[in-house]
Protein backbone atom coordinates (compact mmCIF):
# COMPACT_ATOMS: atom_id res chain seq x y z
CA UNK A 1 0.00 0.00 0.00
CA UNK A 2 1.40 3.07 -1.28
CA UNK A 3 0.90 6.78 -1.62
CA UNK A 4 1.09 7.30 -5.73
CA UNK A 5 0.11 11.28 -5.97
CA UNK A 6 -0.28 14.33 -3.83
CA UNK A 7 -2.05 17.46 -5.78
CA UNK A 8 -2.47 20.46 -3.81
CA UNK A 9 -4.19 23.38 -4.87
CA UNK A 10 -4.73 26.76 -3.04
CA UNK A 11 -3.22 24.91 0.02
CA UNK A 12 -0.81 26.80 2.16
CA UNK A 13 1.81 28.62 0.42
CA UNK A 14 1.11 26.52 -3.12
CA UNK A 15 -1.08 27.58 -5.87
CA UNK A 16 -0.59 24.64 -7.49
CA UNK A 17 1.86 21.28 -6.37
CA UNK A 18 1.81 17.77 -8.09
CA UNK A 19 3.73 15.12 -6.47
CA UNK A 20 4.64 11.47 -7.26
CA UNK A 21 6.12 10.21 -4.34
CA UNK A 22 9.02 7.21 -4.92
CA UNK A 23 7.27 4.15 -3.42
CA UNK A 24 10.88 4.09 -0.77
CA UNK A 25 12.46 7.70 0.14
CA UNK A 26 11.25 10.99 -1.31
CA UNK A 27 13.54 13.44 0.03
CA UNK A 28 11.96 17.11 0.04
CA UNK A 29 15.03 19.78 -0.53
CA UNK A 30 14.59 23.56 0.29
CA UNK A 31 15.13 26.62 1.90
CA UNK A 32 13.39 27.17 5.20
CA UNK A 33 9.98 28.81 4.58
CA UNK A 34 9.46 27.03 1.28
CA UNK A 35 6.59 24.92 2.07
CA UNK A 36 8.25 21.56 2.77
CA UNK A 37 7.07 20.99 6.15
CA UNK A 38 2.80 21.96 4.52
CA UNK A 39 3.69 18.85 2.21
CA UNK A 40 4.14 16.81 4.93
CA UNK A 41 1.10 18.40 7.17
CA UNK A 42 -1.28 17.53 3.81
CA UNK A 43 -0.09 13.96 3.68
CA UNK A 44 -1.07 14.01 7.43
CA UNK A 45 -4.43 15.62 7.18
CA UNK A 46 -5.23 12.99 4.56
CA UNK A 47 -3.71 9.98 6.01
CA UNK A 48 -4.88 10.42 9.67
CA UNK A 49 -7.26 13.55 9.57
CA UNK A 50 -4.71 15.34 11.83
CA UNK A 51 -2.26 18.14 11.89
CA UNK A 52 0.42 18.51 14.05
CA UNK A 53 0.14 22.07 13.92
CA UNK A 54 -3.87 22.25 15.09
CA UNK A 55 -4.40 24.88 13.05
CA UNK A 56 -7.75 26.91 12.66
CA UNK A 57 -8.98 25.07 8.97
CA UNK A 58 -9.36 28.90 7.50
CA UNK A 59 -5.75 28.79 8.45
CA UNK A 60 -4.63 26.43 5.54
CA UNK A 61 -6.03 28.31 2.40
CA UNK A 62 -3.60 29.94 0.39
CA UNK A 63 -4.23 33.56 1.26
CA UNK A 64 -6.05 34.95 -1.66
CA UNK A 65 -7.59 31.74 -2.80
CA UNK A 66 -11.54 30.82 -2.17
CA UNK A 67 -10.66 26.97 -0.94
CA UNK A 68 -7.68 24.69 -0.48
CA UNK A 69 -7.82 21.32 -2.17
CA UNK A 70 -5.70 18.12 -1.10
CA UNK A 71 -5.70 15.08 -3.83
CA UNK A 72 -3.96 11.96 -2.44
CA UNK A 73 -3.86 8.61 -4.33
CA UNK A 74 -3.54 5.55 -2.99
CA UNK A 75 -2.35 2.22 -4.78
CA UNK A 76 -2.93 -1.14 -2.94
CA UNK A 77 -3.08 -4.73 -5.10
CA UNK A 78 -3.90 -3.10 -7.75
CA UNK A 79 -6.60 -1.15 -7.04
CA UNK A 80 -6.47 2.50 -6.93
CA UNK A 81 -8.26 4.54 -3.68
CA UNK A 82 -8.69 8.54 -4.05
CA UNK A 83 -9.39 10.35 -1.34
CA UNK A 84 -10.18 14.50 -1.73
CA UNK A 85 -10.30 16.74 1.12
CA UNK A 86 -11.56 20.69 -0.04
CA UNK A 87 -11.89 23.63 2.51
CA UNK A 88 -12.87 27.08 2.30
CA UNK A 89 -11.78 30.20 3.33
CA UNK A 90 -14.45 29.87 6.07
CA UNK A 91 -13.12 26.96 6.79
CA UNK A 92 -16.21 24.65 5.69
CA UNK A 93 -14.91 21.21 4.79
CA UNK A 94 -16.24 18.58 2.27
CA UNK A 95 -14.97 15.51 1.29
CA UNK A 96 -15.06 13.06 -1.43
CA UNK A 97 -13.99 9.34 -1.99
CA UNK A 98 -13.24 8.14 -5.37
CA UNK A 99 -15.73 11.33 -6.37
CA UNK A 100 -18.74 10.27 -4.49
CA UNK A 101 -19.03 13.15 -1.68
CA UNK A 102 -18.38 11.78 1.71
CA UNK A 103 -19.91 13.64 4.88
CA UNK A 104 -16.95 12.81 7.99
CA UNK A 105 -13.39 13.58 7.42
CA UNK A 106 -12.87 9.85 9.25
CA UNK A 107 -14.62 8.45 5.56
CA UNK A 108 -11.87 9.10 3.55
CA UNK A 109 -9.07 8.59 6.09
CA UNK A 110 -7.28 5.54 7.41
CA UNK A 111 -6.66 3.52 4.46
CA UNK A 112 -2.81 4.26 4.61
CA UNK A 113 -1.43 4.82 8.25
CA UNK A 114 1.55 7.60 8.98
CA UNK A 115 3.63 8.32 11.56
CA UNK A 116 5.00 11.91 11.97
CA UNK A 117 8.36 12.63 13.34
CA UNK A 118 8.84 16.18 13.82
CA UNK A 119 11.66 18.25 15.40
CA UNK A 120 8.64 19.12 18.04
CA UNK A 121 8.55 15.20 18.97
CA UNK A 122 12.28 15.60 20.60
CA UNK A 123 11.23 16.81 23.16
CA UNK A 124 8.41 14.07 24.28
CA UNK A 125 9.87 13.02 27.65
CA UNK A 126 10.05 16.20 28.50
CA UNK A 127 7.68 18.39 27.20
CA UNK A 128 3.55 18.80 28.74
CA UNK A 129 1.63 16.11 29.81
CA UNK A 130 -1.13 16.37 26.72
CA UNK A 131 2.24 15.73 24.32
CA UNK A 132 2.65 12.14 25.75
CA UNK A 133 -1.08 11.63 26.04
CA UNK A 134 -1.69 12.38 22.04
CA UNK A 135 1.03 10.58 21.18
CA UNK A 136 -0.71 7.78 22.08
CA UNK A 137 -4.07 8.22 22.00
CA UNK A 138 -3.25 9.50 17.87
CA UNK A 139 -1.61 6.77 17.30
CA UNK A 140 -4.82 4.83 18.92
CA UNK A 141 -6.75 6.70 16.66
CA UNK A 142 -4.95 5.66 13.63
CA UNK A 143 -5.76 1.74 15.08
CA UNK A 144 -9.42 1.75 15.97
CA UNK A 145 -12.22 4.38 14.94
CA UNK A 146 -13.93 3.05 18.36
CA UNK A 147 -10.80 4.14 20.42
CA UNK A 148 -11.10 7.86 18.45
CA UNK A 149 -15.08 7.96 19.36
CA UNK A 150 -14.45 7.15 22.29
CA UNK A 151 -11.81 10.11 23.13
CA UNK A 152 -13.60 12.42 21.07
CA UNK A 153 -17.11 11.52 23.30
CA UNK A 154 -14.65 11.99 26.26
CA UNK A 155 -13.40 15.65 25.61
CA UNK A 156 -17.11 16.62 24.87
CA UNK A 157 -18.35 15.33 28.43
CA UNK A 158 -15.20 16.76 30.33
CA UNK A 159 -16.14 20.02 28.03
CA UNK A 160 -19.93 19.66 29.45
CA UNK A 161 -18.63 18.77 32.81
CA UNK A 162 -16.50 21.54 33.25
CA UNK A 163 -19.20 24.10 32.17
CA UNK A 164 -21.53 23.00 34.80
CA UNK A 165 -18.62 23.25 37.42
CA UNK A 166 -18.15 26.91 36.27
CA UNK A 167 -21.52 27.80 36.14
CA UNK A 168 -21.56 27.62 39.95
CA UNK A 169 -25.23 25.89 39.79
CA UNK A 170 -24.80 22.51 41.39
CA UNK A 171 -27.77 20.08 40.28
CA UNK A 172 -27.02 17.06 41.71
CA UNK A 173 -29.14 15.28 39.18
CA UNK A 174 -27.07 17.28 35.85
CA UNK A 175 -23.57 16.65 37.82
CA UNK A 176 -24.79 13.02 38.77
CA UNK A 177 -25.55 11.75 35.04
CA UNK A 178 -22.74 13.58 33.73
CA UNK A 179 -20.44 11.94 35.64
CA UNK A 180 -21.64 8.51 35.07
CA UNK A 181 -20.88 9.35 31.38
CA UNK A 182 -17.45 10.65 32.33
CA UNK A 183 -16.79 7.63 34.43
CA UNK A 184 -18.05 5.22 31.63
CA UNK A 185 -16.24 6.83 28.85
CA UNK A 186 -13.13 7.63 30.95
CA UNK A 187 -12.54 4.21 31.79
CA UNK A 188 -12.94 2.97 27.96
CA UNK A 189 -10.49 5.71 27.10
CA UNK A 190 -8.10 4.60 29.90
CA UNK A 191 -8.50 0.71 29.62
CA UNK A 192 -8.06 1.78 25.74
CA UNK A 193 -5.02 3.43 26.49
CA UNK A 194 -3.77 1.41 28.87
CA UNK A 195 -3.36 -1.48 26.76
CA UNK A 196 -1.87 0.48 23.51
CA UNK A 197 0.84 1.67 25.86
CA UNK A 198 1.97 -2.04 26.53
CA UNK A 199 2.37 -2.54 23.55
CA UNK A 200 4.13 0.61 22.38
CA UNK A 201 6.42 0.08 25.35
CA UNK A 202 7.56 -3.43 25.00
CA UNK A 203 8.77 -2.01 21.41
CA UNK A 204 10.16 1.27 22.81
CA UNK A 205 12.50 -0.17 25.68
CA UNK A 206 14.73 -2.53 23.40
CA UNK A 207 14.84 -0.19 20.87
CA UNK A 208 15.99 2.32 23.22
CA UNK A 209 18.58 0.17 24.51
CA UNK A 210 19.34 -0.88 21.37
CA UNK A 211 20.22 2.86 20.49
CA UNK A 212 21.74 3.60 24.00
CA UNK A 213 24.77 1.08 24.31
CA UNK A 214 22.45 -0.94 26.90
CA UNK A 215 21.10 1.98 28.97
CA UNK A 216 18.00 0.79 30.68
CA UNK A 217 14.45 3.12 30.06
CA UNK A 218 11.59 2.16 31.92
CA UNK A 219 7.59 3.38 31.20
CA UNK A 220 4.89 4.10 33.28
CA UNK A 221 1.44 4.93 33.88
CA UNK A 222 0.58 7.92 36.15
CA UNK A 223 -2.70 8.02 36.68
CA UNK A 224 -5.29 10.54 38.54
CA UNK A 225 -7.47 7.75 38.84
CA UNK A 226 -4.90 4.71 39.13
CA UNK A 227 -2.46 6.32 40.85
CA UNK A 228 1.53 5.62 40.01
CA UNK A 229 1.43 2.26 38.29
CA UNK A 230 4.05 -0.14 36.12
CA UNK A 231 2.92 -1.24 33.04
CA UNK A 232 2.94 -4.56 34.48
CA UNK A 233 -0.25 -4.05 36.48
CA UNK A 234 -3.52 -6.22 35.65
CA UNK A 235 -6.71 -4.08 35.02
CA UNK A 236 -10.04 -4.65 34.31
CA UNK A 237 -12.50 -2.18 33.04
CA UNK A 238 -14.59 -2.90 36.29
CA UNK A 239 -11.69 -1.88 38.46
CA UNK A 240 -10.88 1.39 36.45
CA UNK A 241 -14.78 1.87 36.67
CA UNK A 242 -14.51 1.84 40.62
CA UNK A 243 -11.54 3.61 41.29
CA UNK A 244 -13.31 6.10 38.85
CA UNK A 245 -15.54 6.92 41.16
CA UNK A 246 -13.80 6.64 44.23
CA UNK A 247 -11.43 9.54 43.05
CA UNK A 248 -14.23 11.51 41.48
CA UNK A 249 -15.81 11.79 45.04
CA UNK A 250 -12.90 12.17 46.67
CA UNK A 251 -12.21 15.19 44.70
CA UNK A 252 -15.66 16.64 44.84
CA UNK A 253 -14.71 19.71 46.89
CA UNK A 254 -11.40 20.63 44.90
CA UNK A 255 -13.24 20.27 41.48
CA UNK A 256 -16.13 22.54 42.78
CA UNK A 257 -13.51 24.73 44.33
CA UNK A 258 -11.46 24.96 41.14
CA UNK A 259 -14.41 24.75 38.61
CA UNK A 260 -12.75 22.13 36.36
CA UNK A 261 -12.62 18.16 36.23
CA UNK A 262 -9.53 16.97 38.55
CA UNK A 263 -9.75 13.51 37.55
CA UNK A 264 -9.65 11.21 34.77
CA UNK A 265 -7.83 10.17 31.56
CA UNK A 266 -7.57 14.16 30.63
CA UNK A 267 -5.34 14.33 33.57
CA UNK A 268 -2.70 11.38 33.10
CA UNK A 269 0.99 11.29 31.77
CA UNK A 270 2.99 8.56 30.67
CA UNK A 271 6.30 8.53 32.38
CA UNK A 272 9.82 7.76 31.30
CA UNK A 273 12.57 6.48 33.22
CA UNK A 274 16.44 6.41 32.44
CA UNK A 275 18.21 3.69 34.61
CA UNK A 276 15.09 4.61 37.44
CA UNK A 277 15.37 8.44 36.99
CA UNK A 278 12.26 10.54 36.17
CA UNK A 279 13.14 11.36 32.14
CA UNK A 280 11.04 14.42 33.05
CA UNK A 281 13.37 15.96 35.57
CA UNK A 282 16.95 13.63 34.61
CA UNK A 283 16.95 13.34 30.96
CA UNK A 284 19.92 14.56 28.98
CA UNK A 285 19.28 16.54 25.31
CA UNK A 286 20.66 13.20 23.95
CA UNK A 287 18.32 10.74 25.78
CA UNK A 288 15.43 12.91 25.05
CA UNK A 289 16.22 12.18 21.61
CA UNK A 290 16.98 8.67 21.80
CA UNK A 291 13.77 8.07 23.54
CA UNK A 292 11.65 9.94 21.02
CA UNK A 293 13.12 8.16 18.32
CA UNK A 294 12.55 4.70 19.90
CA UNK A 295 8.81 5.83 20.55
CA UNK A 296 8.70 6.80 16.63
CA UNK A 297 10.06 3.50 15.88
CA UNK A 298 7.99 1.28 17.60
CA UNK A 299 5.01 3.20 16.07
CA UNK A 300 5.60 1.63 13.08
CA UNK A 301 5.93 -1.89 14.56
CA UNK A 302 2.93 -1.47 16.41
CA UNK A 303 1.09 -0.63 13.52
CA UNK A 304 2.15 -2.73 11.25
CA UNK A 305 1.52 -5.92 14.23
CA UNK A 306 -2.20 -4.46 15.01
CA UNK A 307 -3.11 -3.31 11.59
CA UNK A 308 -1.21 -5.38 9.18
CA UNK A 309 0.09 -2.70 7.12
CA UNK A 310 3.45 -0.62 6.87
CA UNK A 311 3.10 3.20 7.28
CA UNK A 312 4.55 5.86 5.29
CA UNK A 313 6.93 7.79 6.95
CA UNK A 314 6.60 11.40 7.54
CA UNK A 315 9.88 13.21 8.64
CA UNK A 316 10.20 16.74 8.94
CA UNK A 317 13.47 18.54 9.28
CA UNK A 318 14.44 16.01 11.87
CA UNK A 319 17.67 15.32 10.90
CA UNK A 320 19.48 18.47 11.40
CA UNK A 321 18.54 18.17 14.76
CA UNK A 322 20.08 14.96 15.45
CA UNK A 323 24.16 13.57 16.00
CA UNK A 324 25.08 10.85 13.90
CA UNK A 325 25.05 8.17 15.71
CA UNK A 326 21.26 8.95 15.63
CA UNK A 327 21.05 10.18 12.56
CA UNK A 328 21.70 6.87 11.50
CA UNK A 329 19.42 5.15 13.50
CA UNK A 330 17.32 7.20 12.07
CA UNK A 331 18.33 6.38 8.35
CA UNK A 332 17.72 2.66 9.55
CA UNK A 333 14.15 3.01 10.35
CA UNK A 334 14.35 4.80 6.63
CA UNK A 335 15.43 1.61 5.36
CA UNK A 336 13.17 -0.42 6.67
CA UNK A 337 11.04 -1.16 3.78
CA UNK A 338 8.21 1.96 4.43
CA UNK A 339 7.60 4.41 2.05
CA UNK A 340 9.29 7.44 3.41
CA UNK A 341 8.58 11.27 2.60
CA UNK A 342 11.40 13.52 3.94
CA UNK A 343 12.06 17.25 4.77
CA UNK A 344 15.23 18.53 4.72
CA UNK A 345 17.15 22.29 4.46
CA UNK A 346 20.91 19.99 3.49
CA UNK A 347 20.71 16.93 1.66
CA UNK A 348 24.54 15.69 2.57
CA UNK A 349 22.67 14.88 5.95
CA UNK A 350 21.64 11.50 4.16
CA UNK A 351 24.26 9.04 2.56
CA UNK A 352 25.16 9.24 -0.46
CA UNK A 353 24.59 5.76 -1.74
CA UNK A 354 20.39 6.31 0.39
CA UNK A 355 19.74 9.48 -1.75
CA UNK A 356 21.43 7.51 -5.39
CA UNK A 357 17.65 5.23 -4.90
CA UNK A 358 15.95 7.88 -3.83
CA UNK A 359 13.17 10.52 -5.28
CA UNK A 360 15.09 14.15 -4.64
CA UNK A 361 12.76 17.21 -4.94
CA UNK A 362 13.99 20.41 -5.05
CA UNK A 363 11.31 22.75 -3.30
CA UNK A 364 12.68 26.41 -4.31
CA UNK A 365 12.21 29.47 -1.79
CA UNK A 366 9.59 32.03 -2.57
Amino acid sequence: MLISRLELDGFRNYKHLFIEPSPGLTVLVGPNAAGKTNVVEAIQLLTTGRSFRNPKWADIVRWGSESATLRLTIEADGATTATDMVVTAEGARSYRLNGATRRRHSDITGFIPSVIFTPDNLALPKGPADNRRAAIDDLGEQLSKTYGSIRRDYARTVRQRNAVLKENRYEPEILTALDEHLVALGSSLCSHRWRLLKRVAATTIPLYARLAGGEGLGVRYESSILGDTTLKTTLTQENIQSLFREALASRRRDEKARQTTLVGPHRDDIVFEVEGRDARTFASQGQQRTIALAWKWAEVGVIEEIAHRTPVLLLDDVMSELDSTRRAALTGLMQSGAQAVVTTTNAAYFDPELLMDACVIEIPGS
